[in-house]
């Protein structure tokens, strides 16, 4: 067995890592874009009626994104160092 052998990373990790970035993505619009504000009738955009709910939401994402992106570090960090040991002990 070469000493340097690469593995492919599984395609759970690719997915975890590919939607946390999603979440976070998606709380930064929600937060700190115009794209979900629903404008009034003068089409003023000072005016935004659901303010509230895009800060709730967006906070909700954000912390869902940082959870699930936490969450596959461990795993990745745990199937990454579960590797080796089984690695060191076939010597």
């Amino acid at each position: 067995m070469p000493l340097m052998e690469r593995k492919k990373p599984p395609f759970r990790l690719l997915w975890g890592v590919f939607m946390s970035l999603a979440y976070v993505g998606i709380a930064y619009l929600v937060l700190f874009t115009p794209v979900l504000i629903r404008y009034n009738e003068a089409n003023d955009r000072t005016n935004d009626k659901n303010l509230l709910w895009r800060i709730l939401f967006g906070v909700i994402m954000l912390a869902y994104g940082a959870m699930r992106g936490y969450r596959t570090y461990k795993s990745a960090t745990g199937s990454l160092s579960l590797g080796q040991e089984e690695s060191d002990s076939d010597e």
